[in-house]
C-alpha cells in the first residue's frame, strides 16, 4: 500500500485543530478514526454549502423561504 504523505499531513492537521477545539479530548484510535475526523469534515462541508447557498441566493439562482420553526427552505428560483 502506498501512503500519500500530503493525505497524513492533512489528517495530522485535523486531529490538530480538534485538539485545539477540544483541550481535553482523549479517545481510542477508532474513536478518532471514526467521530474526530468525520465531525471536522462535517463541520467543514457544513460551512462550505452554507457558502454556496449564500452565493446562490445571492445571485438570484436559489430562492430563501423561512419557515414557521425559523429553519429555511431552498429552491431553484426558476423563471421567478
Amino acid at each position: 500500500m502506498v501512503i500519500d504523505e500530503n493525505r497524513v499531513e492533512v489528517i495530522a492537521g485535523e486531529i490538530t485543530r480538534y485538539l485545539v477545539a477540544h483541550p481535553d479530548a482523549a479517545d481510542t484510535f477508532d474513536g478518532i478514526a471514526r467521530w474526530w475526523i468525520t465531525r471536522i469534515r462535517l463541520e467543514e462541508a457544513m460551512q462550505q454549502v452554507r457558502q454556496a447557498l449564500d452565493g446562490l441566493v445571492k445571485e438570484g439562482r436559489v430562492v430563501v423561504e423561512k419557515l414557521p420553526d425559523g429553519s429555511s427552505l431552498y429552491r431553484s428560483a426558476g423563471d421567478r
